[in-house]
Parts: C-alpha cells; structure tokens; sequence
C-alpha cells in the first residue's frame, strides 16, 4: 500500500497546533509584548524560538507515537519515562493542571480588562462574569463552543492578518526603520531577552504529548519530521504576525495590558472603523473557545481526586464543586494582571518543562532508540 505524502500527514497535526496558539493571547499581542517587541529588531529571532522548539519536541513525539503506538496521554507517558514512570506521570499530571490553570487565569484576566474596555465593568466584575460564562458552559454547553472552535479559530486567523496589514500601513515608515537599521533599544538586555525567549519557547513542551492522539496516521520517519516541519512553519507564521503589529508602536504600546486592542482604539479606528467591533466580538467567542477547554481539563484531572461513591461521584456534582474552587483560584490569579501572569508564568512552566518534558522526548528517548537499534542489529 502507498504511504500517505509526509504533507497530508503532518499538515493537519500542525494545523491543530497552530489552532490552539491563535488564540486570546496570541491575538492580544501579549505575547509579543512580553518576549519579544522589548529587544527591538531582535524580536524576529526571539519569536523563532517557540515554533523551533516546539517543532523538534513534536517531531520527536510524533516519533515515539509511531515506534510504540502510543495514541494516548498515559501510555504515552509509561513509554517516555518508562521505569520512572510511577514519579514521573503525577508529576506530569501536576504539571498540566498547572499549565491550564494559567491559560485559565490569563483568559479570565483578559476578560477582566476586555469587559472593562467595552462596558466600563470593573476589572474584576468583568473577570468573575467570564469565569462564570465558562463555568456555565462546561457545566451545560460545552458541546457547543467545542463546535465553534475550528470556525473561530479560522475567524481570529483571517483576522489578525486583515489587522497586521492595517497595522503596517499606519507605521510602516517606523517599521521600516526597524528592520532596515536593526534598531535595538539601548536598555535592551540581549542575553537576558534570549534566555526569556528560550524559556517560552519550552512552555510549550507538552504539546507533542498533548497532540500524540491525532497521531495515528504517522508511520515513517518522514512522517514524523513533516508533523514538526508543519507545526514550526505554522506557527511561526502567526508569531510573525504577532511582532509585525506590536513592534512599530512601541514603547508607547507597552503600557497597555492588551496591545493589540490598544493599537485599534489609538490608530486604525480611523481606516478601519468596523475594525474594534469585529476585533470585540471576535475576541469574546476566542476567549470561550479556549477557557471552556482549559475548565474541563482542569476538571477531568481534579475529578480523579474525589470519592468514586455518593454525591461527589455523580458527574455534575463533580463539575460544579470543581470548577466553583478553581474558579475562586484563578480569580485570585487574575489579580496579578495579564502581563504578569504571561511573564512569570509561562517561564516558569518553560523552566519545568525543559526536565520533565525536552529532555526526555529529544534526548533521552533517540539515544534509547539508538541502543535499541544496535541491539536488533
């Protein structure tokens, strides 16, 4: 039988990476504020760092999937740390409560400033209203949003390409400028936005694991190699964007919570006058589209902690006690603010990935594969 093209394989597995990445906090250019625009020219190599990384780590994952059919996050995991597995998977387990309680916590704190934009809401009126939509949702309606999701995620793309455009045309003399005299800023710390950039880029390090469930049609080497071709081009693509609307409006854009927002309100309401209402709207459904997802994870993975009888076994129950207490959790979380909870966190979550996630999907399993190849051989 004719194997599939390394494209139709790992095209639609990249795809569904670049889906999850063009989200609220990708389209708010908070991404871009934090890790990149700061180095000036720079920014451009910096953004690199995350579809790099996360290409060679879903690449590989894409690998393991194929050597040991493993199309499911615990065998997934009992293969990768194999006798170590009993500590390593709950610390695994820990560690993807903990990313989605930040993508939680960043959702709601955007909500939080977007209502405030929009309505006049107090912040933190505005953060418990979308905390309780999402709750709701994963209560009753979740099957809904997970049906929108590839519509809007389509929506958000085709839109923050309409807005980078729009963006350039209003500063591309300053952008220009950038990019043609590589101008950095004089209190740029180089070495300092270099480890930041590496340390987002491992943020991401659970995606390969994450996505080895639509990896079944992976079934060459050549396979594996285009899955992480696709997710890095992809995704660099939309970073790209990312830094080509932030980057001419700096330093003035760095005070605001949401840039992008910030940008439309300052300088295209003025070409684009349908622009804010597109970018509200759109903006409010991606922000469902991607807490919704990170509310039911948080619960799937709580949910194992409570009784298996009586009341707290029945699955509404479950739900609603679940997600009352997280929600209590990233409220308080919210506080911090987007920039901090962007900044910190998902450097942290890099920091503990580069151990638990990197190194053993793009070291330590080749070098077991290549000692098995020298033993069958």
């Amino acid at each position: 039988m004719e194997k599939s093209s390394g494209f139709k394989v790992g095209f639609p597995i990249g795809a569904v990476f670049f889906g999850s990445l063009v989200g609220p906090s990708m389209i708010s250019g908070i991404y871009a504020k934090v890790y990149f625009v700061p180095y000036g020219a720079w920014a451009f190599v910096f953004a690199l760092s995350f579809p790099l990384i996360c290409g060679f780590i879903v690449g590989f994952s894409a690998e393991l999937a194929r050597r040991y059919k493993v199309y499911d996050y615990n065998s997934f995991c009992r293969v990768l740390y194999g006798r170590f597995s009993p500590v390593c998977t709950p610390l695994m387990e820990l560690y993807m409560l903990m990313a989605q309680i930040l993508t939680l916590s960043a959702v709601v704190s955007m909500g939080g400033t977007f209502m405030h934009q929009i309505a006049g809401w107090p912040p933190l009126g505005g953060a418990l209203f979308l905390g309780l939509t999402c709750l709701i949702l994963v209560l009753r309606g979740a099957a809904m949003i997970r049906r929108l999701a590839s519509l809007f995620c389509v929506l958000l793309a085709a839109g923050f390409a309409l807005l980078t455009g729009a963006a350039l045309y209003c500063q591309w003399e300053q952008f220009a400028f950038i990019v043609s005299a590589w101008y950095v800023p004089p209190e740029a710390d180089l070495g300092f936005g270099t480890w930041r950039a590496l340390l987002f880029g491992f943020s991401g390090a659970c995606n390969g694991m994450v996505l080895c469930a639509l990896m079944q049609k992976v079934e060459t080497r050549k396979h594996s190699f285009a899955t992480g071709l696709w997710s890095f081009i992809l995704t660099a693509f939309v970073l790209f964007l990312e830094v080509m609307v932030i980057l001419p409006y700096t330093p003035d854009v760095m005070a605001s919570d949401v840039p992008t927002m910030w940008i439309i309100q300052n300088f295209l309401i003025d070409i684009l006058p349908a622009a804010a209402t597109i970018y509200f709207v759109v903006m409010f459904f991606a922000l469902l589209t991607s807490g919704v997802p990170a509310y039911q994870a948080i619960i799937a993975r709580a949910a194992k902690t409570l009784p298996a009888e009586g009341f707290w076994s029945r699955p509404l129950a479950q739900r609603l006690l679940i997600g009352v207490v997280f929600l209590g959790v990233v409220l308080l979380i919210s506080r911090l603010g987007l920039t901090t909870i962007v900044s910190r966190g998902y450097s942290t979550l890099g920091a503990i990935g580069i151990p638990l996630i990197a190194i053993p999907t793009c070291v330590l399993a080749p070098l077991r594969w290549r000692k098995e190849r020298k033993l069958s051989g």
